[in-house]
Parts: C-alpha cells; sequence; structure tokens
C-alpha cells in the first residue's frame, strides 16, 4: 500500500507517518521504484501508535 493510501485509510498526516517510520517505529520495504510499500503489519503497528499516542501514552513529558 503506498503512503497516500495510508494516509486517507488511517486519517493520518504524511508527515506523522514518515516521522513514526524515521524514529525507527516501523520498518517499511520499498519496491523497486522507490516507493514505500506499507504491509498489513505497518499498518496495525501505525493504528497501535495512533491509538496510544491518542491515550497519551508514550512519548515525551
Amino acid at each position: 500500500m503506498k503512503i497516500n493510501e495510508v494516509e486517507e485509510l488511517l486519517n493520518t498526516p504524511r508527515a506523522n507517518i514518515r516521522y513514526y517510520e524515521k524514529e525507527g517505529f516501523i520498518n517499511v520495504s520499498r519496491k523497486e521504484n522507490g516507493y514505500r510499500n506499507y504491509t498489513e503489519e505497518d499498518i496495525a503497528r501505525l493504528k497501535k501508535i495512533i491509538i496510544f499516542r491518542k491515550l497519551g501514552i508514550g512519548g515525551k513529558q
């Protein structure tokens, strides 16, 4: 799944998704053309991160 599809599915800005990738919360594979390819596992992990953030769990205090 491409980042724009993930963005729409999770209603989360692209910048947040890339931030989570940069911080090592998800490890996204890339296709031959260099595009990120988000798996169902990546989506599930992002959903958990989003829920935790909304609950105030984790992150800097």
